[in-house]
């Protein structure tokens, strides 16, 4: 029952719709190929807030995400090394998030990218964990850290018997094969207990906080 650490959120601050989501402007980045400058801004950013905290005395772990199109360039590594470097952030507190249906696009070749990821210290998320088809002896292949369970299972967690189930096969899953588990859109104290009984890691959603800037964190 404490924090741990933040996932860096990305929201377009327009001058005339005010605020647009990432549902509405992510795809559009990832056809255009801006997401690629993007995405290298965010990690920048994230890595300097949190090179910040951690002097300031704040010793949070930040998670960020990464796309597709960020993972088909063999420059990305490069880029990563280059945002730890220039903000002096210890790698072990930094999480890259990468959803199981990216990691199933190309899994040989992702595979060993993560590996070379992982060599610079930092951390690995598949995120939305468990509405991909990824199979468990590939899941076996790629150097991860976490699961991140996807917030479907856990909206229904304290309604469902299916739902609870199925949480509870994928809390299991992360500790038979050594990982953290973190459970996602957590909203409800009740979710929390039952998570808890289970022995899920982490937790994040709403119940904690909305999305805030980082002075608000």
């Amino acid at each position: 029952e404490r924090v741990g650490g933040v996932e860096e959120l990305i929201r377009w601050r327009h001058p005339t719709r005010g605020v647009i989501p990432p549902d509405a402007f992510i795809p559009i980045a990832e056809a255009s190929g801006l997401i690629i400058p993007i995405g290298r801004w965010v990690l920048e950013q994230a890595c300097l807030q949190a090179a910040a905290w951690h002097e300031n005395g704040y010793p949070l772990d930040i998670s960020v995400n990464v796309s597709a199109r960020q993972l088909e360039r063999t420059e990305f590594v490069e880029e990563v090394r280059a945002a730890l470097h220039d903000s002096g952030l210890d790698a072990a507190t930094l999480t890259l998030e990468i959803t199981e249906t990216v990691l199933m696009r190309k899994p040989d070749a992702t595979a060993h990218l993560l590996g070379e990821l992982k060599e610079l210290g930092l951390r690995i998320a598949v995120d939305d964990f468990g509405t991909g088809y990824s199979s468990l002896a590939y899941l076996r292949q790629f150097p991860v850290d976490a699961l991140k369970i996807d917030r479907t299972f856990i909206t229904g967690l304290t309604l469902s018997g299916e739902a609870h189930a199925l949480t509870h096969t994928l809390i299991q899953l992360g500790k038979a094969l050594g990982l953290q588990t973190l459970a996602e859109g957590v909203e409800q104290h009740s979710q929390v207990r039952q998570l808890q009984h289970e022995g899920c890691d982490l937790a994040q959603g709403f119940l904690f906080a909305r999305p805030l800037t980082p002075d608000a964190v």
